[in-house]
């Protein structure tokens, strides 16, 4: 080989390494598609169901994969507050699922008899013609998710003890961002009581499964059907008796929940187990 032509190559292999590290324009990289799951709203999923709602364990089923990857982003609660032909009458309930409290959220819902329905932080829907509540199962994933792209605009300490089947919660909620005095929400904060693993029958098609494992039952109010009123950065400050004797206190947890109750919107949410599981090494 001639020792032009060799320089020559050499100088071509030069300038293509070079060229191949030139930095490459913001806009032609390659973006991992990966999802956001911390920044955003967190979610409060109120999920009305029913014993003999046949497609209340699907809704159920579909919401918990999607609501997965945000961890306690999102909570769900699971609601049994009608008697009615899809819900839980007490013939079918030997473990009382059926709540009156939950009868009550239900009844202000005004969502008619259909069930499964579900609430996103009490919010208007456009997908559901400017109503409170999706009746269209296979649509909450997406709502959920037009939620939590809302800008956070608090944040909530919750901590819980339980003794003697009595709820100990102190909460405090603070503001990310300050708020005109003449735009600011009536702040009220509710606590409920729910849980897990709830061995009991079910409708399931044309069968019914008795041991079905219900999940993100709500148990009880501990703080009043509309809990009370909260000022911003003051530590709230309740202890409440368990008075459903079903429950389990090792599978129970305490949702509190931030609203304007002039509204119903909720602002905000957040969960504790009343025994958390010991930490993993």
């Amino acid at each position: 080989m001639k020792l032009s032509t060799r320089y020559t190559i050499l100088t071509a292999l030069a300038l293509t390494i070079l060229v191949s590290c030139k930095p490459m324009p913001e806009s032609e990289r390659l973006i991992p598609n990966e999802m956001e799951t911390t920044k955003g709203r967190a979610v409060l999923i109120e999920d009305y169901s029913g014993v003999l709602c046949i497609n209340c364990p699907k809704a159920a089923n579909g919401i918990t994969k999607a609501a997965e990857a945000y961890g306690d982003k999102v909570v769900i609660v699971a609601l049994h507050g009608s008697t009615t032909d899809v819900g839980t009458p007490p013939e079918e309930d030997p473990k009382g699922l059926y709540s009156p409290e939950a009868a009550t959220y239900f009844e202000r819902l005004q969502a008619g008899g259909s069930l499964p329905v579900a609430t996103f932080n009490r919010r208007s829907l456009t997908s559901s013609g400017g109503k409170t509540y999706s009746d269209s199962y296979t649509q909450w994933p997406a709502v959920m998710q037009s939620v939590r792209e809302l800008p956070q605009l608090y944040k909530i300490d919750l901590q819980v003890s339980e003794s003697d089947r009595k709820v100990t919660t102190r909460c405090t909620a603070t503001a990310l961002e300050q708020t005109e005095a003449a735009t600011a929400p009536e702040l009220y904060l509710q606590l409920w009581l729910i849980e897990d693993n709830i061995v009991a029958p079910q409708h399931i098609s044309t069968k019914v499964i008795n041991d079905f494992q219900h999940n993100h039952i709500f148990r009880q109010t501990l703080n009043g059907i509309d809990g009370e009123a909260y000022q911003l950065g003051q530590s709230y400050d309740k202890t409440s008796a368990i008075e459903r004797e079903v429950i389990n206190p090792d599978h129970c947890a305490v949702v509190a929940i931030l609203y304007d109750h002039k509204t119903g919107e909720v602002y905000e949410v957040a969960k504790a187990q009343l025994h958390p599981a010991p930490a993993t090494k």
